[in-house]
């Protein structure tokens, strides 16, 4: 295959072909060592918020149920009361990002007349966190309510039942016909 070339020739080429086999089997041996602690810190980070999000979320849920109860249950003749909330979202928390964004734009002209502009746009966005990690929240937007139901024993007045009434829309800020007072 060499045999046109000169020693001095041959050795060039066998030390390049050598130097380039060696540089593509570091490739490889180093593509394949795991990079086990972004691995396992990755992991750990995503599983730890993914459950306690969701318990959060429904515990608030609960304790929203549970402070309404317990009000409503205070006010004159309404006697047992159980209270039902849905809600249309959860709570959403914003987090604060750092974003850079890139405009460029390219004029063209060509040999007869024609013109063309360019324009490029990138942006970058990166979470801002915490020391520990953890996104820093800018704005956290309640969970918005869909609809109540109260089943009170007392319901069968029409003064009690239209107090509930008011009581449901006035802590929720709801509207009218997201309540429901039934008697028990």
């Amino acid at each position: 295959m060499f045999k046109n070339l000169n020693e001095k020739d041959k050795k060039k080429i066998y030390s390049l072909l050598s130097l380039g086999i060696i540089c593509v089997l570091a490739l490889i041996i180093i593509s394949c060592i795991p990079d086990n602690k972004n691995i396992s810190d990755n992991n750990d980070t995503s599983q730890a918020q993914e459950p306690n999000t969701q318990e959060v979320k429904s515990s608030e849920e609960e304790d929203l149920e549970k402070k309404l109860q317990k009000i409503l249950s205070k006010i004159s003749g309404a006697g047992d009361v159980d209270v039902m909330i849905t809600f249309e979202s959860s709570e959403e928390q914003e987090p604060a990002y750092n974003s850079n964004t890139t405009t460029e734009t390219t004029q063209e002209k060509d040999s007869q007349g024609g013109e063309r502009t360019v324009t490029t746009e990138s942006e970058n966005k990166t979470m801002i966190t915490s020391s520990s990690n953890t996104p820093i929240i800018l704005k956290t937007n309640e969970a918005k309510v869909k609809g109540v139901i109260v089943v009170s024993s007392g319901a069968t007045d029409s003064k009690v039942k239209e107090t509930l009434y008011s009581a449901v829309q006035t802590a929720l800020q709801i509207q009218g016909h997201q309540v429901e007072i039934y008697s028990k």
